[in-house]
């Protein structure tokens, strides 16, 4: 029943002509292209890492490219989204667990780890290509873009 009713859903949504296109015979090796690729490139939006779970949160609004670093910290807070460094470095201890498909794709922010020199830096955790790392985040620049996610703790 669920099925049937995703069905109906998604014929609403596209119209009966393109609806029609994407159920045809003659397109259902585009269709399983396209599905695959959907399936391949979606983010997990909640993840378990040394047994902690997170939600993983964007903190754009629609229309948004990139935010100021000070927008992107009142938005976190706003989310309980304001970790700090225990939770980053709970991150790196266990790094094995952080999915696969989040690699090269995001880089997680921890508003509240702050670097000791006052410098307006926040700790984020970022891909390297083989491993992930604590690097520093400026928060004056104002290109804090779709790709950094913050973490709210369930």
């Amino acid at each position: 029943m669920d099925t049937l009713r995703s069905v109906s859903h998604l014929q609403k949504e596209l119209g009966d002509d393109l609806f029609n296109v994407l159920v045809s015979s003659d397109n259902t090796g585009a269709v399983r292209e396209f599905a695959e690729k959907l399936a391949k490139d979606a983010l997990p939006t909640v993840i378990t890492v040394g047994g902690r779970t997170y939600d993983l949160l964007g903190f754009l609004k629609e229309g948004e490219e990139y935010v100021g670093g000070n927008t992107m910290v009142a938005r976190a807070k706003e989310m309980s989204a304001h970790l700090g460094q225990d939770d980053g470095e709970h991150l790196l201890k266990h790094q094995g667990d952080i999915p696969v498909a989040l690699c090269g794709k995001v880089v997680f922010v921890f508003t509240d780890w702050r670097h000791p020199d006052g410098s307006g830096r926040v700790a984020c955790v970022c891909w390297d290509g083989d491993r992930w790392v604590q690097c520093w985040g400026r928060l004056d620049d104002g290109s804090w873009h779709g790709y950094a996610r913050v973490l709210r703790r369930k």
